[in-house]
């Protein structure tokens, strides 16, 4: 019971910010803590939910488009990988068809809400923006509940079917939910590598592959050489911006200024 309550408050929480207070979606990587310190376990929540943030890390909502419901699943994992004391193998292959179902409940809201809109819009035609705000704050708080709800009997009536399933399951299918759980965080560094992939980032991809691979550094010794080398890219690029503004405020700038803005469209172009 006090479980259940618990982890539906961390919905609660999650929702709130996500299509609420500051539309803010917080990624597993912060929901797999916080569901670690309501269970007591805050060393496994971090795990499980460093675990499925790499699973959904190339996964992201566009506006109403919203292809898994990434709070649920990272939720549901972790709170069912730490119950059933089962770790990554089940909070990693429970985030994904949880995520995807979720999505189902996440339309039927909507859907529900969309009786507010004609409301809303009666207030901003009447100018009334009171009521606009109130129609507003009691979307924001009323929102959540469903999923709290969703959270709550899922978790008082689902961990121990699902830990007796997964006690029954033979030793052999445990080990390809290790191994799932293995790839799927590869799976979803894959998604991200494919929707940022550009040229110019071919070098650092197989510098970090050898990096790993050959010369044994592990992913924090990578990732902290990465961020280096970001910012002086960054740092370099806005140099070269700026001398070339200066540049173009000099007097001998006037006499190029027509081959000049020849030469920037061509760049954007081939960019």
């Amino acid at each position: 019971m006090k479980d259940a309550l618990l982890v539906a408050l961390v919905m609660y929480l999650a929702k709130f910010l996500d299509w609420g207070a500051l539309n803010i979606q917080v990624r597993p990587i912060i929901l797999g803590p916080l569901v670690g310190l309501v269970l007591g376990d805050l060393t496994q929540g971090i795990i499980l939910g460093a675990a499925i943030e790499a699973v959904f890390m190339g996964t992201f909502t566009v506006g109403g488009s919203v292809p898994s419901d990434i709070p649920s699943g990272a939720i549901f994992g972790t709170a069912f990988g730490i119950l059933t004391g089962k770790g990554v193998a089940v909070g990693v292959a429970l985030a994904v068809p949880v995520g995807l179902l979720a999505t189902l409940l996440f339309n039927l809201v909507c859907l529900f809400f969309n009786f507010l809109v004609s409301y809303q819009d009666r207030a901003i035609a009447e100018k009334n923006d009171r009521r606009f705000n109130q129609i507003h704050i009691f979307a924001m708080f009323f929102y959540p509940i469903p999923f709290a709800i969703m959270t709550f009997i899922a978790i008082k009536a689902g961990v121990g079917p699902i830990e007796s399933f997964m006690n029954s399951l033979p030793d052999q299918v445990m080990a390809m939910l290790n191994v799932m759980a293995q790839m799927l965080p590869a799976l979803g560094m894959a998604i991200l590598t494919k929707s940022m992939w550009d040229k110019e980032i071919i070098p650092f991809f197989f510098i970090g592959f050898v990096l790993a691979a050959y010369l044994g550094m592990d992913t924090m010794g990578i990732a902290v050489l990465g961020a280096a080398l970001a910012i002086y890219f960054i740092f370099t690029d806005f140099k070269k911006k700026k001398e070339m503004a200066a540049l173009k405020r000099s007097p001998q700038a006037d006499q190029t200024n027509d081959s000049s803005e020849m030469t920037d469209e061509m760049e954007d172009f081939l960019s």
